[in-house]
């Protein structure tokens, strides 16, 4: 399975929405600082998402009658729980296996079971920032940047760092996960697959392992939900059209002391018509 990326879709820039107010020491306000000073970005965990369905696996069980299809999910269960289960020894799973042939009701009752363990297991590995192509997008300012009042960051898809960041799916229907011959593509579905209601966000996303339950070093790799952001990568911070001034200068000063050139720009909005400007400060 082949997933879009920023660099086949050929972007130049791609942003986050965030809440800031430089008057609250929240934690809005310290992960901007990790950003520009310490050059840090905080993944979020899954779980955590607004979204309920957001990376919730869900396992097709129709046609268990067909003796194939039978086969098919008995293997899906076996490789799901040597994956996600390690509670589970070899002879347990293989044992269930055997029971789950004979009677393939149990194997519906189990895969949804394994559907809400493999939930689990998705929030204590994984961890997600959330990217748009847009910057000017009024719901997103008005969600996810406190009313306009927040901040947008913006990032270099040219940097080895962005250009790897997953665009997200679509669809009307969830989807199921299936077999193929590589689980961990096919594992990959639900962290990178939304609700067509969702489809004004044009997401992307940056996946990375939280190091202590990884299983693999091939991709990103987050200390306690933070991932080092390389240098040149941050290029620019937006502040919100109805952002005070005061935040305005804050955001400069921390810009002063960064050791990358990063532009603060501010959004505007047009009297005239519903659109939002961008232009530097």
């Amino acid at each position: 399975m082949t997933w879009d990326t920023a660099n086949t879709m050929a972007l130049e820039k791609l942003f986050h929405y965030q809440s800031y107010d430089p008057n609250n020491e929240t934690e809005d306000h310290d992960r901007l600082k990790d950003v520009i000073l310490e050059q840090k970005l905080y993944f979020s965990k899954p779980n955590n998402f607004n979204d309920p369905w957001d990376c919730r696996p869900w396992f097709k069980v129709n046609d268990l009658a067909d003796s194939a299809v039978l086969d098919r999910h008995i293997r899906l269960y076996i490789d799901i729980a040597r994956k996600h289960c390690p509670n589970l020894s070899e002879d347990e799973i293989q044992r269930r296996a055997i029971v789950f042939r004979n009677e393939p009701g149990r194997l519906v009752e189990n895969l949804k079971i394994l559907s809400q363990e493999m939930w689990k297991a998705i929030g204590d590995r994984y961890r997600v920032y959330c990217l748009s192509s847009k910057s000017d997008n009024e719901l997103m300012w008005a969600h996810y940047s406190n009313k306009h009042q927040g901040i947008c960051l913006e990032f270099d898809c040219r940097t080895e760092f962005i250009c790897q960041a997953l665009k997200v799916s679509y669809q009307e229907e969830l989807p199921h996960l299936g077999i193929t011959s590589d689980l961990d593509e096919e594992h990959l579905k639900p962290l990178v697959t939304k609700s067509a209601a969702w489809l004004y966000e044009d997401e992307y996303r940056l996946i990375a392992q939280e190091k202590c339950a990884a299983t693999t070093d091939d991709t990103l790799l987050a200390q306690n939900n933070f991932v080092d952001l390389p240098n040149g990568t941050l290029t620019g911070i937006i502040v919100g059209c109805l952002a005070s001034n005061w935040a305005v200068n804050a955001i400069k000063e921390l810009v002063k002391c960064s050791t990358n050139s990063i532009n603060v720009k501010q959004a505007v909005r047009a009297d005239d018509k519903y659109r939002l400007s961008i232009v530097n400060c």
